[in-house]
């Protein structure tokens, strides 16, 4: 039998990576078109230029030793950038569990649990996150459909989209997500990041500041997996670029119907517009 090119499984890893990041970017994004051989090609590019800079360029230490900077400009802890696996899931738990758990996030995740029984628990399926968020208005809280998106900052970067539902209350927001764990599925996952995947619950609600410290976690935890089996760490499996997902820049709308393009918006009286509640953040 032939033997296969390590490139050739690099590239198929490549796409393999591409399939499972691009549904969960932008699959219920209104202006989301599908996926073009375009743009298949820069996503794969950008995988093997990565690939190609090698790893001496990823991590540079400062004069003083403490802090590792990888070249997309993620800041990691020496301390946690060398955790073994045991640490590592006893700090997600810690982060997931229900002593990290508040009043708020109790009522919004039950009230989540009977949204998803209404609506469905099809999380993956379009309009699914607008349905959610409209429930929950239903119900009392204000909820809103929050969308980011993000550019390419240098050249081995790559640009994305991402919706997802929060709820504000009393001056704190909260971040609800459906099979959080879906966001940082990769191929070819040892044992131990599986491992890692099987401690998040169903249904996410937590702060920003909780939900920042978990993608740090299993960025890290990614990147080891895929390295410990010669897969080189694509763009989109980044840090920063998971951190985007969450905390970039992003449009909150509370409308019921998805917003309509501009020829086929409906006219007030007097030919006038109808506004939409849209809300631009960051």
């Amino acid at each position: 039998m032939a033997k296969i090119p390590v490139r050739f499984k690099r590239v198929a890893a490549a796409f393999d990576e591409v399939v499972r990041a691009r549904p969960c970017d932008s699959w219920e994004s209104e202006s989301s078109t599908e996926l073009s051989d375009a743009d298949l090609s820069d996503l794969v590019n950008s995988f093997l230029e990565e690939e190609r800079v090698g790893v001496e360029e990823e991590m540079v230490e400062d004069e003083g030793g403490d802090v590792e900077r990888e070249t997309d400009g993620d800041l990691i802890g020496r301390r946690e950038s060398y955790c073994s696996d045991s640490e590592t899931k006893e700090a997600l738990r810690s982060l997931l569990g229900d002593e990290a758990s508040d009043d708020a996030v109790e009522k919004i995740r039950a009230e989540t649990e009977l949204a998803c029984r209404h609506i469905g628990s099809g999380s993956s399926s379009k309009g699914f996150k607008r349905r959610l968020m409209n429930r929950l208005r239903e119900r009392g809280f204000d909820a809103g459909l929050c969308k980011s998106r993000w550019g390419k900052t240098n050249k081995r970067s790559i640009p994305g989209d991402y919706e997802y539902v929060d709820v504000n209350i009393v001056g704190t927001r909260y971040v609800v997500e459906v099979f959080l764990a879906g966001e940082f599925e990769i191929a070819r996952a040892t044992k131990d990041y599986i491992s890692l995947l099987e401690e998040f619950p169903p249904i996410f609600v937590g702060k920003q500041e909780e939900l920042k410290q978990i993608v740090r976690i299993m960025s890290r935890a990614m990147k080891g997996s895929m390295k410990s089996v010669e897969m080189h760490v694509p763009p989109w499996r980044r840090n920063s670029y998971m951190q985007a997902k969450w905390f970039g820049s992003y449009k909150r709308t509370t409308s019921a119907a998805p917003p309509r393009k501009e020829s086929e918006r409906g006219a007030g009286f007097a030919g006038e517009r109808l506004p939409e509640m849209i809300l631009l953040v960051g």
